[in-house]
């Protein structure tokens, strides 16, 4: 990704081929089939507002400027405070990386906590390939991709045999010359006959059918009469077709399903890559969020230490310089911050089982009670960006705007079939048929090479609605319905555009609040550390010197919690950006392959400069 680049922040690798997801790599490219926008000339201005509804979010920052990267400065604060600065990066709680103790307290089985320590890469690779709803969007996918196949063995040659049985015996009026029957008073036979054959319907929206006939038939003597050959076997090739010459004519129109499907099946590659970018995105959220639970829970441990210690203090001095109210004061404080543990506890092991029931780990199922302990910690680093190349990459890579591209391309379908449904019922039919007949199976099938007997059969069917105001409604509507999907392809344009500007703002905002929350952390340690001095060199403490003490103490743990929190938001916003810009997979390393290479057939698609190959 040129011009999106942050040293330090985490890549992730995953391979979808280890868990069996083999998707293939999406194609938007243009075909040698026209596309209805350019049959029907009348709709060059719609195909106009599609490509500049590209170009309208981007034509005022073709003079942007180069790409920002916000300046990692350093406050006032910072630099008066540099020579104490290890010094108070001691004072107050410490960030909770990996190996931090913390009181856990016991589970809910009564034991003591358990814990075990995950990566963020392998929290997001569990996810990709066990999170309950990504396995749902990988199973619509396939099951459009069944609908695709479907729809195409509609051209499949079909393999057919009938096999029939007659026993007739049924009286029958009797020619006669010169008082000599002609034929049996009764007509008393027994006949089978089997046709077989294949039938195969054509691009061209017609159907061809070679088919073979064979039998027998033994008809009974009666009066002298007699009949050869005798039994006779009889036999037939037979070619057919059936072909629309107007409505229903044309590949456009025959594979109009094909087409559909294979659209459907896109979208649902869309709304695949879209729920495992949103499955990435909640999981990297979910992860900084343990962290920072962890860390509340770390600046709510030590708030309870060092009250303790205040008020042990105070314990030992009362009598001397503290009052009963200054004690009681101090006991009440300890007290509201064990009751500030209690719920810092219970907070970090739901932010556990929230992660775990994302990521759906196999050996990290939710049922089981032990703590997920983040393996890495936030990047401070800023990122480099364009505010023009961020929005064109997410117009041409954002599922939303690819399912709206698609929506176009089945509306303009729908007005090539309700096009092709105005015109006139007019359908050919053609057969010819090659007839044997003999005493023997071989001997019949013999007579059809001499071409003696051949039937032939030609017909035209005509049909047409008087007004035909039907099919000119139905195309209008799809007409109608197309203009609305372009309009709806705006509007997914426009959404992302501002999702993307939104994710930018975030994260310029929460950078600039990573260093200033630093700098206020720096700036209430400097106050307790004040404070302490001032504490050595008092000789009593006064109720007000005690609750500046337990109000500094909390202001240093609220400031370095909002730190964190300035860590944790700055990191979510950089994948809640790569989510709107649709890169989220590629961002993280992730590989997708849609073994899907058939060319979109509307020529506004654009192609694709990369894709999730």
């Amino acid at each position: 990704m040129a011009g999106f680049s942050t040293r330090n922040v985490i890549r992730l690798r995953s391979s979808l081929l280890r868990s069996g997801v083999m998707l293939g790599g999406l194609f938007w490219v243009g075909c040698d089939a026209p596309s209805p926008f350019f049959q029907d000339r009348g709709d060059e201005l719609l195909q106009a507002s599609i490509e500049q509804a590209r170009v309208r979010q981007t034509a005022r920052l073709e003079q942007e400027s180069a790409p920002q990267r916000p300046d990692k400065g350093i406050s006032d604060v910072e630099r008066a405070l540099e020579p104490r600065r290890q010094e108070l990066d001691r004072l107050g709680p410490q960030p909770a990386r990996p190996g931090t103790p913390l009181d856990l307290g016991v589970d809910l089985l009564g034991q003591a906590q358990q814990e075990v320590t995950l990566s963020l890469e392998a929290a997001v690779s569990s996810a990709i390939e066990h999170n309950l709803t990504a396995r749902s969007a990988r199973l619509g996918e396939a099951i459009s991709e069944a609908d695709v196949v479907r729809a195409e063995a509609v051209f499949d040659a079909v393999f057919f045999a009938d096999f029939d049985f007659r026993r007739l015996d049924q009286p029958q009026i009797v020619a006669s010359t010169f008082g000599v029957p002609l034929s049996t008073p009764t007509l008393s036979s027994r006949e089978w006959g089997i046709d077989t054959g294949l039938r195969n319907q054509l691009s061209t929206g017609g159907a061809i059918e070679l088919s073979t006939r064979f039998g027998e038939n033994d008809i009974a003597d009666a009066d002298g009469i007699s009949f050869e050959p005798d039994p006779a076997w009889s036999s037939a090739v037979s070619l057919g077709l059936t072909q629309p010459l107007l409505r229903g004519f044309g590949s456009d129109i025959a594979r109009s399903e094909i087409r559909l499907a294979r659209n459907a099946a896109r979208t649902s590659t869309e709304d695949l890559r879209e729920r495992l970018m949103t499955v990435i995105e909640e999981t990297e959220s979910s992860y900084w969020d343990l962290v920072l639970a962890r860390q509340q829970l770390g600046a709510t441990q030590w708030l309870l230490d060092v009250g303790v210690g205040v008020r042990d203090i105070l314990e030992r001095r009362r009598g001397i310089d503290v009052t009963e109210a200054n004690h009681a004061d101090a006991v009440a404080t300890v007290e509201r911050r064990k009751g500030d543990l209690i719920l810092a506890q219970r907070n970090l092991r739901a932010a556990s089982d929230q992660l775990k029931s994302i990521i759906n780990a196999p050996d990290l199922p939710v049922g089981d009670e032990t703590l997920v302990v983040p393996g890495d910690w936030m990047t401070d680093q800023p990122i480099t960006y364009g505010l023009k190349e961020a929005i064109s990459i997410a117009i041409d890579r954002a599922p939303s705007v690819r399912r709206a591209l698609l929506s176009i391309d089945d509306a303009s379908v729908g007005v090539v079939v309700a096009d092709n449904a105005r015109l006139p019922r007019l359908d050919l039919q053609a057969q010819m048929r090659w007839n044997g007949l003999d005493s023997g199976f071989s001997e019949s099938y013999g007579d059809l090479g001499s071409g003696d007997y051949i039937d032939y059969l030609m017909g035209l069917q005509f049909e047409q609605a008087i007004g035909n105001r039907a099919a000119d409604a139905f195309f209008r509507q799809a007409r109608l319905q197309r203009t609305a999907s372009v309009v709806n392809y705006e509007q997914s344009i426009q959404r992302t555009v501002l999702r993307v500007k939104n994710a930018l703002r975030d994260v310029r905002t929460n950078h600039v609040l990573v260093d200033q929350y630093r700098a206020l952390r720096l700036a209430q340690a400097e106050n307790l550390r004040a404070l302490q001095v001032d504490e050595r060199t008092k000789a009593g403490l006064t109720p007000e010197f005690l609750a500046l003490k337990f109000q500094r103490q909390e202001g240093l743990a609220v400031a370095q919690v909002r730190e964190v929190q300035a860590l944790v938001d700055y990191n979510s916003s950089i994948a809640r950006l790569f989510r709107a810009m649709g890169i989220g997979l590629q961002m993280n390393r992730i590989e997708l392959r849609i073994n899907d290479t058939t060319p979109l057939e509307s020529a506004f698609v654009p192609q694709d400069e990369g894709g999730d190959r």
